[in-house]
């Protein structure tokens, strides 16, 4: 590949060796063999027998962007192969993860096996029970593993939960005697969930999950599936062409808003409305309305956290915010973190006096789960991943969570933040350039977006000639959005 220098030094910065394998186009044949991923033959074998055997089976999954995904995704291949199947979406207000009070649900409802999916991994209590109710289990999960449920069990962090998802169709599919073609067209389908829940729950896009996102992608902006169609074309700024920074910040958000503001069900009614375009129309409104409550909901709590914080400067926040729904922990969290440039913890009320949940974000370079997983006897519940967690913990502990959070970051280099990739002079932001650059596309975790470095160029200013003077360094996209593509760099 003849890549621009800065970019192929990018890519060699980053641990790339092989640059071919990283730019070559992306195809259903790379997934012809989905049994790398550890124990998935034997999950794939149990759930055809479930299938055979005519038993009931339930999806629990979540309430986030990947839960509802993973579940669609895997409901929808076991249906075609005829399974006795439901799907079991939780409410925010039931906590996440599966917990007793769900599984005595799910037993009362009549269920033979039960499947969780993006969560289950750490539910060895709530297995057990379900196991001593007669109903067999199977975790797929792709979490920190604490205290790992003692059951058949798909678990990797290659993938998010959506991406295990389409690997298990992958397999059932491959199980099941599937045509080629018939399994082409299921891994094009199911890629594009695949690819909204990589880049909405910031798993590493590399290696088999690059593949996939960018599979989806590409198939994202040719799908007729109605829901999916319809809410491209009222969330993208260029339906035609949607992208990793499309999908972070207009698709995702109103996936999310379901389960945030009202119920994920809300979300999964855009999924099935395969070839229904009025049914579309009406859940991808919905969706919107959810997805504009969110946002005057962070910005009113948003606004208020930051009067009471007003001048302060802190080296990490923590913070507990009675009044806040638990919907938005989360997103207050990610908000605080770039207000203030330090791991953030946003807690609420969980309705049980005394306890409090909530969601932490953190910062490229400090691993969060990590670092509060040698403090997990503070907390009630706890997991998540490097840069995200989820929290259960007695209000009278807040305080210790803090001060062990603030010893814990100062490890933190505040200078390796920012620094940017590789040094790019103006003259080479062409339109080729800005070509090259979308082939490194999809940006998000283990992939970001690139920083150059440019040296600030000695030019007069002559009213609105078009000149950029980079007084610092400055992300590519921001340059571009003053600049434009393709304009003249003189």
């Amino acid at each position: 590949m003849f890549l621009s220098q800065p970019l192929l030094e990018l890519l060699i910065a980053r641990g790339i060796q092989d640059v071919d394998e990283f730019l070559k186009p992306p195809s259903t044949t790379d997934f012809a063999n989905p049994f790398f991923v550890p124990d998935l033959d034997e999950a794939a074998s149990r759930m055809l027998k479930a299938v055979r055997e005519a038993a009931r089976i339930t999806i629990f999954g979540d309430y986030d962007c990947d839960g509802i995904l993973a579940s669609h995704v895997l409901e929808s291949v076991l249906r075609r192969l005829g399974a006795r199947v439901r799907v079991y979406l939780p409410h925010r207000d039931e906590g996440y993860g599966l917990s007793s009070q769900a599984v005595h649900k799910i037993s009362l409802a009549g269920t033979d096996l039960l499947i969780t999916i993006d969560n289950g991994i750490n539910a060895r209590a709530a297995v057990w029970l379900a196991k001593r109710l007669g109903i067999e289990v199977i975790v797929v999960d792709h979490h920190r593993i604490q205290e790992r449920a003692d059951t058949l069990t798909v678990w990797s962090d290659q993938f998010c939960g959506t991406g295990l998802a389409v690997m298990i169709g992958i397999g059932l599919a491959q199980q099941a005697g599937w045509k080629d073609g018939s399994i082409e067209r299921l891994i094009s389908g199911t890629s594009i969930y695949g690819s909204i829940a990589s880049i909405a729950d910031c798993v590493p896009l590399t290696g088999e999950t690059r593949t996939l996102t960018r599979l989806g992608l590409e198939a994202l902006a040719r799908t007729k599936h109605s829901g999916l169609q319809e809410l491209v074309r009222t969330s993208c700024s260029e339906p035609g062409q949607p992208d990793s920074e499309d999908v972070a910040f207009r698709i995702a958000p109103r996936i999310n808003a379901a389960g945030r503001i009202d119920h994920p069900a809300a979300a999964l009614a855009v999924l099935t409305a395969v070839s229904d375009p009025e049914g579309a129309r009406s859940a991808v409104n919905r969706l919107n309305e959810l997805n504009k409550a969110r946002r005057d909901l962070v910005e009113k709590h948003f606004g208020e956290l930051l009067v009471e914080m007003a001048d302060a400067r802190p080296n990490v926040v923590v913070l507990y915010r009675e009044l806040a729904p638990k919907g938005i922990a989360g997103l207050l969290a990610s908000k605080c973190v770039e207000h203030f440039g330090v791991p953030s913890i946003v807690l609420v009320s969980s309705g049980t006096k005394g306890i409090a949940v909530g969601s932490g974000r953190s910062l490229p370079g400090f691993d969060l789960e990590a670092e509060l997983r040698g403090v997990q006897e503070l907390f009630e519940r706890f997991g998540g991943h490097a840069q995200a967690i989820g929290l259960t913990i007695k209000t009278g502990k807040i305080d210790d969570v803090e001060r062990e959070l603030e010893s814990r970051s100062r490890k933190l280099k505040r200078e390796d933040m920012l620094r940017p990739d590789a040094d790019l002079v103006l003259a080479s932001l062409t339109q080729r350039f800005c070509e090259e650059l979308k082939s490194l596309e999809p940006f998000g975790e283990g992939n970001p977006a690139p920083i150059f470095a440019f040296a600030p160029p000695k030019l007069p200013q002559h009213g609105n000639t078009g000149y950029v003077c980079a007084k610092e360094n400055i992300s590519l996209r921001h340059l571009i959005g003053a600049w434009g593509p393709g304009r003249s760099t003189r």
